[in-house]
């Protein structure tokens, strides 16, 4: 793969930061609490301007078109990631951003200009996050086929085989395949980034191989069972990329809560998720992900809806700034590559990881000093 400099996602940093679903109502937090995320455009403006200034290497939308109904109706309004990602990367400079693309409701074709065209206007920032399908009560709402879970990454592969022909030929082409078929198929501009960047949260088997064939970031979800399970999850997925003759960085949602004792951090932690958290609409979240409560011991269900609540099912980064770096170092070990962030409080909190985190970073030699504000 040939590296675009100005994509930030290549950088030397031994963390990457991002920040992520700050384009949904609530963000990851499935809470009434007050501080929760309030979505305005104006919001998410002023909080990609203070990661992109601080050096923060990505920001990345959740693909949603409808809400967990409930109480707090979690994610319930959004902006489409497309457009979102087109005006964010008009108001940035240096961070990567992407749109989360569900294949089976965006034509490749369309796909392929509306990338292209980001890329564009973020002068080769853009990332393309895929997702193959899973939530059928959004499939619905279009009237699509609601294909087995296999067939939906074999639909995937050839989307994206069409996808980046459009983005390559240098002539029109005829196209004739299982799912898809078109005459004299053209897309112009092409991308700037060649190829351009993309990045699947794939979990399954066939979920990890569709990952490894054809991404350049796998998106986790860390298992927490143990850190040796943890790293050969890790280890197992850059493996499979290698074999493709690809590299694949290996990035992680985590909630944070970050305070000046670690005392308080859990106080606010229960706070928003015991007293004020939306339990029914994460029961309803964990059965959606395939937890069959009747097969879980209660005390476990209790930790999943907990963790729902807190930040989507993320990894949990809770305490002083001195221990959340350590936390993350210790991710590090394990061969995490880079954090997407969700706080309660983005604005608020995202400052303080700026002042209080990014320098522990640094002195702990996770990342380089901030050169980001240069010549803004």
């Amino acid at each position: 793969m040939t590296h675009n400099p100005v994509n930030p996602l290549h950088n030397a940093n031994r963390v990457k930061i991002g920040v992520m679903a700050f384009n949904c109502s609530l963000g990851s937090t499935v809470t009434t609490d007050p501080l929760a995320w309030e979505l305005t455009w104006p919001n998410n403006v002023a909080l990609a301007q203070m990661a992109d200034t601080a050096g923060f290497e990505a920001l990345l939308p959740v693909g949603r078109w409808r809400g967990y109904g409930g109480e707090t109706n979690f994610n319930g309004s959004t902006f489409e990631s497309f457009t979102w990602a087109s005006g964010i990367a008009a108001v940035t400079n240096r961070i990567a951003v992407l749109a989360t693309v569900h294949a089976p409701l965006v034509h490749p074709v369309t796909a392929a200009k509306q990338a292209a065209t980001i890329d564009h206007i973020s002068s080769g920032r853009f990332v393309m996050n895929i997702v193959c399908g899973w939530n059928k009560p959004e499939f619905d709402m279009f009237g699509v086929e609601w294909r087995g879970h296999d067939q939906r990454y074999e639909y995937a592969v050839e989307w994206l085989h069409l996808m980046q022909r459009l983005w390559t030929e240098t002539n029109e082409f005829d196209f004739n395949g299982e799912f898809f078929s078109g005459k004299a198929l053209w897309s112009d501009p092409k991308p700037i980034q060649s190829p351009l960047p993309l990045m699947n949260a794939g979990s399954s088997e066939i979920g990890q191989a569709f990952s490894a064939r054809h991404c350049d970031m796998n998106f986790v979800m860390l298992r927490q069972k143990s850190e040796d399970a943890d790293r050969a999850q890790i280890a197992g997925l850059k493996r499979m990329a290698v074999q493709n003759h690809r590299q694949s960085q290996c990035w992680i949602h985590a909630y944070v809560v970050c305070r000046d004792t670690e005392k308080e951090a859990h106080e606010v932690l229960n706070r928003y998720v015991r007293k004020n958290g939306d339990w029914d609409t994460a029961a309803r979240m964990v059965e959606m992900f395939g937890m069959e409560s009747a097969t879980l011991d209660a005390n476990v269900l209790d930790a999943f809806k907990f963790h729902f609540i807190a930040g989507h099912g993320g990894y949990p980064l809770i305490g002083t700034p001195t221990q959340i770096v350590e936390q993350i170092d210790r991710l590090s070990v394990l061969g995490v590559d880079g954090i997407l962030i969700s706080w309660l409080d983005y604005l608020g909190e995202c400052r303080q990881w700026i002042d209080d985190v990014l320098p522990l970073m640094e002195q702990a030699g996770q990342r380089a000093p901030n050169k980001a504000s240069d010549n803004l």
